[in-house]
Order: C-alpha cells, then structure tokens, then sequence
C-alpha cells in the first residue's frame, strides 16, 4: 500500500512540470521574439480612456466591441491598447491607457456618422518596431510581458530610439501585435 502511494506521488510530481512547460510552450513563451521594423497603419480607433491596472483594458475592448456590434451593426475584428506608463516606474493605481476597437476602413464613414456617442482617433500610417505572439489566453499576455517588451526594450535602446507608450493590437486571428512607434 506504502509503495503504491509513493508511485502515485512520484508521478503526480514528475507530472506537474510537465504539464506547466507543455502550457508555456503552447502559449508561445519558448518561441523566438522576432522584431521587425514596419509601415504600419493607418488605424481607425474607437475607444475609451483608462487610468489603473492594465488588465482592466481587456473589458473595455469588449465593452465597446458589444456595444458597436449591438448598437450600431458595425462589427469589428481587432482590439487594441496604448500604454503609455511602465509598470515598473509608476504606481498601478496611476498607469494610463487607452482601449477599445480599430474599426475596418469599410465602417469609418458609418461611426464618424454617430457623431459624439464615442471617442474616436486616426493613427496615421507609421513606422514600427513589431513583434507578433500567437495568443492563447493569459499565458500569452504574461509571455509578451516577460519576453516581448524586454526584447523591444532593448532593441529600441541599441537604434538610439526614444521610449515611446506600447500599443497592442488583438486580431481575429489570435495573435498579439505589438507595436513601438519610431520617433527618430
């Protein structure tokens, strides 16, 4: 009975690695961060002021996604975020950020039409410094924050670019977009 238990122990054990390094990989947090630098844009955006954690973004994102779709009929396909604080300097009660929808070039005509129901930005046409994670789930988010800006991060500062606030784009395609402007 003894020997059994330990057995079961053992694997139960050995099997908990395993599993937590099969996830991490599933999610991409093994995978190369390959940065480029891009044209990106031009961005039509529908969104929403946030000052806090930045995990409070997400329902934004979704608040104003529902709300475009059910409301108005205008279905978007992409989620974003602009960061402007680093969680590491500034209290998290404090950091800033904007969230919402891109809307698709099709619909731009249609919510400038709703006039002041929402807020509503163009980001022209830029160059980036990207990086781009398959996105499945939190772990993925955790992913881009321990491999992705410490990449950027570092990479900005090798090309002498200033710091600049990090946008993250979340596409139908399930994947994150990360995306450094380039202010030379």
């Amino acid at each position: 009975m003894k020997k059994k238990f330990f057995v079961t122990l053992i694997v139960i054990f050995m099997a908990i690695p395993s599993i937590l390094v099969l996830a991490l990989a599933w999610t991409g947090f093994f995978s190369n961060t390959e940065l480029e630098e891009r044209t990106m844009g031009p961005y039509f955006m529908v969104y929403e002021n946030h000052t806090g954690p930045y995990k409070g973004t997400a329902k934004i994102m979704d608040r104003i996604y529902d709300q475009l779709l059910e409301e108005d009929n205008i279905e978007t396909f992409k989620g974003f975020g602009i960061y402007f604080d680093n969680p590491k300097e500034t209290p998290e009660a404090e950091l800033r950020s904007l969230a919402g929808c891109i809307v698709e070039p099709a619909d731009t005509a249609k919510v400038s039409a709703l006039g002041n129901k929402y807020k509503i930005m163009e980001i022209p046409e830029r160059r980036y410094v990207t990086a781009e994670i398959r996105y499945r789930g939190q772990l993925s988010i955790f992913a881009g924050i321990v491999k992705v800006y410490p990449s950027i991060e570092k990479y900005m500062k090798e090309k002498n670019y200033p710091a600049v606030p990090a946008m993250e784009i979340y596409d139908h395609n399930k994947t994150i977009i990360y995306l450094f402007e380039i202010k030379e």
